[in-house]
């Protein structure tokens, strides 16, 4: 059969499909019969290998697009395909009351190609994103203990895991998904420890990746900004995945956030990237609360030794050059490990240890509280 026999074959089956599909439980938004269903095909391009699919996504959320694609690709078609969701109708222009001077000439453009179209999440006072420029530094542990602790005192908050390619909140923060769907079609956070959560890994198969280009990623990350019934918070904490791409960007040019914490070790090959997190957040004028400093040091269950096994003299540099306060210092210890890997925050299972995310836990409240910091300003540390 030659390429274009067999484009037309899939264009008809995958028709039929969507027709089938809108049957499906969760499915019924496709269309209001069979045929309004299968006009949702909008396109089928050969693409060595395979076929690139595009479909319309007017009207459905992030899980029902994720669903379909899902039954889709596990139908026995005989040719492998790439799907893509494009909206028919472009989405209007995001701007708030507090930028609407700038609306009649478009989005206000900031550096790095940013189009500012900021949308505050309702209900929401403080948006706080956490960020690292490299991974594996311990963010996300931070940003569950943290998000505890504000909610051990008295605060509402929620926790939306960005970080689409590899979700880790749900295990540290032994939640499973999927989160529930309203009658109006909005994502249900979970809870666990008073934090209301949000997190990819609730929508997809914990084992298989998750293979996006940079628009994708950007649609579903404003789903899960807005497509979910948040409720009344104090604070939402955002965890970035690592590094300056585009969810970083999909989120600043999105939200009016309160302010960035930049988690790091204190090891210089760390402390690269976190002064490329740092510049990101200064440049696209994101007020910056500080730096946690991450497995701080070392100290031996057996005898009690303390060992600076990553160093000391370059972060206090790092603090003093980017005049940027350390908000917390966090040790290097098993405990801390345990309690991540058993979904319970550290900050509640062992009160011993919760002393060192406290500090972050007060820290983010008195800024709240008090004026941005300037340059001019003395940048306190918080000490171990």
């Amino acid at each position: 059969m030659s390429s274009e026999a067999s484009r037309k074959a899939l264009s008809l089956s995958l028709g039929a499909a969507l027709a089938q599909a809108r049957h499906l439980e969760g499915l019924a938004g496709l269309g209001s019969d069979d045929s309004t269903a299968s006009e949702r095909l909008l396109d089928v391009q050969e693409k060595n290998p395979g076929f690139l699919v595009q479909i319309a996504s007017d009207g459905l959320s992030l899980e029902q697009k994720m669903q379909l694609e899902t039954w889709l690709l596990n139908l026995d078609l005989a040719v492998p395909m790439t799907i893509y969701f494009k909206r028919r109708q472009s989405l209007a222009p995001r701007v708030t009351p507090a930028v609407a001077g700038a609306s009649a000439e478009g989005p206000k453009k900031g550096p790095f190609g940013v189009k500012f179209r900021l949308k505050p999440i309702a209900g929401v006072k403080k948006i706080i994103a956490i960020s690292s420029g490299k991974g594996g530094v311990g963010k996300s542990t931070v940003s569950v203990n943290l998000a505890a602790g504000l909610a051990l005192q008295g605060s509402r908050v929620g926790l939306l895991d960005a970080d689409l390619y590899g979700p880790s909140i749900p295990l540290m923060m032994g939640l499973h998904g999927p989160m529930p769907i309203s009658a109006d079609q909005k994502m249900i956070p979970l809870e666990g420890f008073g934090v209301k959560v949000v997190s990819f890994g609730f929508m997809t198969d914990p084992y298989n990746p998750v293979i996006w280009r940079g628009p994708m990623l950007s649609k579903a990350l404003e789903q899960l900004f807005y497509q979910t019934e948040w409720g009344e918070l104090d604070y939402l904490l955002i965890d970035l995945p690592p590094g300056t791409g585009d969810v970083q960007l999909t989120m600043i040019e999105s939200l009016p956030l309160a302010g960035g914490i930049v988690v790091s070790t204190p090891q210089a090959v760390a402390l690269l990237d976190a002064h490329k997190g740092l510049s990101m957040f200064e440049k696209l004028d994101v007020p910056v609360l500080g730096l946690v400093e991450n497995m701080s040091h070392f100290q031996c269950g057996a005898c009690g030794h303390v060992d600076d096994i990553f160093g000391q003299e370059q972060i206090e540099e790092f603090a003093r050059s980017r005049r940027t306060p350390i908000l917390a210092r966090i040790p290097l210890h098993r405990r801390i490990r345990e309690a991540s890997d058993s979904g319970v925050p550290l900050i509640h299972s062992d009160p011993a240890f919760a002393q060192y995310y406290m500090s972050l836990v007060e820290a983010v409240m008195e800024m709240e509280l008090s004026p941005k910091a300037t340059g001019d300003q003395e940048m306190p540390a918080v000490s171990p």
